[in-house]
């Protein structure tokens, strides 16, 4: 479907920390950011409200008829379904289409070639695409049995160093005066309040600062090394492909994340913060 307008071709990069809306145009570019939505387990009632809180900040004058719509946990066909049945609420007549989340960095860094395809931010995702469509992708199994490498798994590594009294004592020091932490609270936060995993994730740009203490640095390579380690094992052409990644965690450590692959027998390619970008520019 042709848009005729300016401003017609909506793209939404749903992530659980953050969602992306852009509108291109000639120039120029709408962008606004709202809270995150995972179809797993985001409420009706929020992704709802989240989705008109966007609505609410797009320039009038437009008329959206084109969607693409990447968001975690969309990956399910009925996930996608019903994100699809909740976007046509607010566009009734637009060209809705539903992708998984790791198919915004298939379309926007692939060029048409295989690849393998990551996303390390909040969590963690990859697949095989073999330019065209995914072929293969390892089980996202969230940040309670998996997301290895991600910001998520970063920070609960930091907390348990922290809390087993491992972490070495300047940085300990540094921890505690940033934070104002202590065991009773974290294990309140993890354990009795809502989304454990975003208060996990905070603690990357924590280790990002303090990523040339050997323990920090070590911390991060072997989380790195077990991301490799195990989505490795669902593609048996990695070490032959480049793995293209995108993401926060990617994009700040991308230089122990190039170092940690090639010392796994895997090669990273191109790393970029935001899909979205080369998504809308593509368009």
């Amino acid at each position: 479907m042709k848009c005729s307008l300016k401003h017609s071709h909506l793209f939404v990069d749903a992530g659980g920390t953050k969602c992306a809306f852009a509108l291109p145009g000639d120039g120029d570019l709408f962008r606004c950011q709202t809270a995150g939505i995972n179809a797993n387990y985001t409420p009706e009632a929020d992704i709802l409200r989240i989705l008109a809180d966007a609505v609410a900040h797009f320039p009038k004058d437009i008329n959206i008829c084109e969607i693409d719509f990447y968001g975690s946990g969309c990956a399910s066909p009925q996930n996608a379904a019903r994100m699809e049945g909740f976007l046509r609420l607010f566009f009734p007549t637009a060209d809705i289409r539903v992708w998984s989340d790791l198919m915004a960095p298939c379309h926007a860094l692939s060029d048409g070639s295989e690849a393998i395809v990551c996303i390390l931010g909040t969590g963690a995702a990859s697949c095989r695409f073999d330019g065209q469509k995914m072929v293969s992708r390892a089980p996202s199994l969230g940040w309670m049995l998996g997301d290895e490498g991600s910001g998520t798994h970063l920070g609960k590594c930091l907390i348990t160093a922290y809390l087993s009294e491992a972490l070495p004592h300047p940085v300990r020091t540094v921890f505690e005066e940033q934070y104002r932490l202590n065991r009773d609270i974290i294990l309140h936060k993890l354990y009795q309040e809502p989304k454990p995993n975003l208060f996990l994730s905070q603690f990357a740009p924590f280790l990002n600062d303090h990523r040339d203490e050997p323990f920090i640095r070590q911390l991060i390579t072997d989380a790195f090394s077990t991301f490799f380690q195990k989505q490795r094992n669902y593609y048996p052409d990695s070490r032959s492909l480049p793995w293209h990644f995108t993401g926060s965690v990617a994009v700040h450590f991308e230089e122990l994340l190039r170092k940690t692959a090639d010392t796994v027998g895997c090669r990273v390619g191109r790393v970029v913060a935001d899909p979205l970008s080369a998504l809308t520019t593509l368009s």
